[in-house]
């Protein structure tokens, strides 16, 4: 680069240029500097190496330039001549409001925008292609961009093209052979649709407000529109596409942001299919995700411990010995899942009641123990159209149609939502400006219904979840609930018009906060099902038994525990305030084996108890406020979102312990 005098001689000496103010000059760096990928990309093959700047300036962008400063497009060749090796070196500035408005009245009649969109590298880098020119086939679209600072902005995608393997070159990932290869790193955009890229900074926020404040993306993208788009600047007419941010562009994003952050963390690159739907080209993702979750564990929770959660203490022979405690607990936060009691398979989609191996049902009558096929009505189309076919979910038995509209009763009426909010627990709607009037029908079945028919009288009863306290087995269902009147001559039938869902997800948690797993139980939370769970959270790699287990129902647990090896060694008792006010003193078993007291390494040394074992009730009231974010989520989405906001609430957590002096480390 020339020294700074003799490119200041060299605008003094131009007739023209000699005029130019300092703000001009600085605003032509600006505005030049932003366009680097617009000026390289239609030069010739020799005259496109990156590091140097082409002599001469692709004629949109001298035309915006010299409408921008109000100069002629000889005056800008000249400019440019002058001040092409500054513009070349120099980082690049952001862009002020003026600039904006610039773009927008002189660059986008040019085919240019403040925003430009290219693939990262302008070479193929397949490293079994022959091709080591730079990539001139291109393909542009307009696209819109949800900025942190700028609100929407329009922008021109370009793609790229080589034509020795075929390989297609977008701003976030290759195209080869049906498959997305994303790029290692994260990116400062992230496409989120055909034509819509979401900042990653945005992104971060979003997640964060998931994080701290348990925002849904609808309330996401509300805060969006709100406090950072500007309606005079982006007008959806003048640009083509709409402005507006979507819940599924705020889904994406979370979703993207996270694979790609679970990429760099391990080292690989996410590929999926390039091939279907946005919705579910990641699904494949996720489960791999969550499926090392299962096998590795909370990546910043497997090894942790700290002065919180682990006591190192002396013995009376004058050995030092470890203790490190888990406490566990269960959280009715219930996902959709086949209608079959216990079945794992996932649901095709958020409208069926059944999986793929059970979708025969959705034919059978849903009144409990019928086996008659459900009602089949064919009605006509008012315009003239083909009939329209529909299914009732009951058979042709009047009581049983009865029942039917019974139950659909439920999906009207402003009491539902006031049932289903105190059933729920919950602490804010998934969208605060909801203009709803009508539940879906088949969002209802948060419980059982059993239905009373005494004569030619039907009435409903409703059997309660029953909560996360664990059971002796979960191989029944519920029971009904004993009617206020004599049943004598009546009958009570059962049955089941919506989704199942998953009965509660169970924790493992740290007594300093740190979550150590989650699962979900899909019928009752049986001990045995939680001790299965402990035994699989604690046999990743890395991972070492804890010596204290705390568990509400460890009188149960303990039992069963007695009979598997793997708990040798390892004590199990009932938190304090549990044990003095949730359970029985003539529980023989429960006090001589499952009282705290009797395991002095809990206690401090003022007797004191020193783990916080009410740890898990507090980190399910954070783990509940996802409630309903979660309510409709299939399987992928939901284990991978709750895996992702425990990783980011661990990070979070562990970085409280440092700040608090708590010495946190990995064993």
């Amino acid at each position: 680069m020339l020294p700074a005098t003799n490119t200041l001689d060299k605008l003094k000496a131009h007739l023209v240029l000699r005029h130019l103010t300092l703000d001009g000059v600085v605003t032509f760096t600006r505005l030049a500097s932003h366009l680097k990928r617009n000026i390289l990309q239609p030069q010739p093959i020799p005259q496109s190496d990156p590091s140097i700047p082409p002599a001469v300036l692709p004629p949109p962008i001298t035309n915006f330039l010299g409408a921008s400063l109000g100069m002629s497009t000889d005056v800008i060749d000249d400019c440019w001549d002058i001040l092409q090796d500054y513009v070349w070196e120099i980082p690049v500035l952001p862009l002020t409001s003026t600039d904006f408005q610039l773009f927008k009245q002189f660059g986008w009649p040019c085919g240019l925008t403040a925003i430009s969109i290219y693939p990262p590298d302008d070479c193929c880098t397949n490293i079994n292609c022959p091709n080591n020119q730079p990539l001139k086939k291109e393909y542009h679209k307009r696209a819109v961009v949800y900025t942190i600072d700028s609100g929407v902005q329009p922008a021109w995608n370009t793609s790229l093209y080589c034509p020795k393997c075929h390989t297609s070159y977008h701003n976030n990932y290759s195209v080869s052979k049906g498959l997305r290869i994303y790029y290692p790193g994260l990116p400062k955009l992230i496409q989120v649709g055909e034509h819509q890229f979401v900042e990653t900074r945005v992104a971060n926020h979003w997640r964060a407000l998931m994080l701290y404040g348990w925002f849904s993306a609808s309330n996401a993208s509300r805060l969006f529109k709100s406090t950072m788009t500007d309606g005079d600047y982006f007008q959806p007419y003048e640009w083509g596409l709409s402005d507006t941010l979507t819940t599924n562009h705020v889904w994406d994003s979370f979703v993207i942001l996270s694979l790609l952050d679970d990429a760099v963390s391990r080292g690989h690159l996410l590929i999926v299919p390039h091939s279907g739907t946005q919705s579910g080209r990641f699904n494949m993702a996720m489960e791999e995700r969550t499926r090392w979750i299962v096998l590795n564990g909370q990546p910043d929770a497997v090894r942790h411990a700290c002065d919180l959660c682990m006591r190192i203490f002396l013995m009376p022979d004058g050995t030092f010995r470890k203790c490190q405690a888990i406490v566990g607990d269960g959280l009715s936060i219930g996902r959709p899942c086949c209608g079959v009691f216990r079945c794992k398979e996932p649901l095709p989609n958020n409208r069926h009641r059944f999986c793929v191996g059970h979708q025969n049902l959705h034919g059978v009558c849903a009144i409990n123990g019928c086996e008659n096929p459900v009602v089949e009505l064919v009605s006509e189309d008012p315009k003239g159209g083909p009939p329209k076919l529909s299914k009732k979910k009951t058979c042709s038995l009047p009581l049983h149609q009865q029942i039917e509209t019974k139950h659909q009763q439920r999906s009207t009426g402003s009491f539902l939502y006031k049932q289903r909010l105190q059933h729920a627990q919950i602490s804010q709607p998934i969208d605060s400006f909801s203009g709803a009037r009508r539940v879906q029908e088949q969002d209802l079945q948060e419980d059982f219904e059993s239905y009373l028919v005494a004569g030619q009288q039907i009435v409903m009863n409703t059997i309660k979840n029953p909560g996360t306290v664990g059971v002796a087995d979960d191989t029944v269902e519920p029971v009904d609930p004993c009617p206020s009147k004599s049943a004598h001559g009546n009958r009570t039938l059962k049955a089941q018009f919506g989704r199942r869902r998953t009965h509660n997800e169970q924790t493992l948690v740290r007594p300093c906060g740190v979550i150590f797993a989650h699962a979900t139980m899909f019928g009752a939370e049986a001990v045995s099902n939680f001790l299965v769970m402990v035994k699989n959270a604690f046999s990743v790699p890395g991972a070492q038994k804890p010596e204290h287990i705390f568990y509400d129902t460890n009188c149960d647990a303990r039992q069963q525990a007695e009979k598997d090896p793997w708990f040798k060694g390892v004590g199990m008792c009932v938190d304090a305030w549990h044990f003095r006010n949730k359970h029985a003193v003539t529980h023989t078993y429960c006090q001589l084996n499952c009282n705290p007291a009797l395991y002095p390494e809990l206690m401090d040394a003022f007797s004191g108890w020193f783990f916080n074992t009410s740890i898990a009730e507090q980190t399910n009231a954070w783990l509940g406020g996802y409630h309903s974010m979660c309510r409709e989520m299939l399987p992928a989405k939901f284990d991978f979102f709750l895996d992702e906001m425990i990783r980011l609430r661990n990070i979070e957590t562990i970085q409280r312990l440092y700040r608090e002096d708590r010495h946190p480390c990995d064993l």
